[in-house]
């Protein structure tokens, strides 16, 4: 089908976008979690929205795994252009965004509460790798030809939050860490509605949705490179 990779991923962005949305609102009306400023994975420990959360961001990612294995097919011969790092790393950055979009998938599915460890590792390695594979396919594409303002912002938003996502967080550990005598307090007790949320906690979960809404931002620069292109 004409344009099938292209409206494959608009369909995910607009499907995760539409998922999270949907699943702050349901979880904040319901009273179960802080309106100001809820973590992403702190939403979906209870129904509906766990099945929301967990089924829209499943089939987004899904639909991303297929999007990257056409991403590799079109950037290959720009990698051949470039010389033997660029057709090396072209690959390599094939596995590790594949390697992450499944620990993506894996980390919808198994929420924090229940399964802290795996939700954590997975997801840090979700955030770590995209932002690893966005980061070479951007130099590659400017290389080739393809320079694109807002992708480079939204890449270097990207990894803007996401360090500040973690200094915040490790503050917040440390704080725990004075309070409970747990560095790791947080991540077996889950915040809720009625958790005193810190300042490093609040800036912790902003820098996270910012984050994420930057990836969708850099996903969505892609569409016109996409155009024409079948899976």
């Amino acid at each position: 089908m004409k344009n099938s990779a292209k409206l494959l991923l608009e369909f995910s962005i607009v499907l995760g976008l539409i998922t999270l949305i949907l699943t702050y609102l349901v979880s904040t009306l319901s009273g179960r979690v802080a309106p100001f400023i809820p973590i992403i994975s702190e939403m979906p420990f209870s129904e509906p929205e766990e099945s929301i959360f967990s089924t829209g961001l499943g089939i987004s990612l899904f639909g991303t795994l297929i999007v990257i294995q056409v991403f590799y097919r079109l950037l290959k011969p720009l990698a051949e252009n470039l010389g033997e790092f660029y057709v090396k790393g072209n690959e390599i950055s094939r596995i590790v965004a594949t390697i992450g979009s499944i620990c993506g998938i894996i980390t919808v599915s198994f929420n924090w509460k229940e399964f802290p460890v795996l939700h954590g590792v997975t997801a840090f390695t979700l955030f770590t790798t995209y932002l690893i594979c966005a980061t070479f396919n951007y130099d590659l594409m400017r290389k080739s030809g393809y320079e694109h303002k807002i992708r480079k912002y939204a890449i270097m938003s990207g990894w803007f939050f996401y360090v500040m996502m973690a200094v915040f967080s490790v503050l917040d550990n440390l704080e725990m860490l004075d309070e409970k005598d747990d560095f790791f307090h947080r991540m077996d007790n889950p915040p809720d509605v009625n958790t005193e949320r810190s300042i490093y906690l609040n800036m912790t979960a902003l820098c996270e949705w910012s984050m994420v809404f930057s990836f969708y931002l850099s996903l969505g620069t892609y569409r016109n490179f996409l155009r024409n292109e079948s899976i």
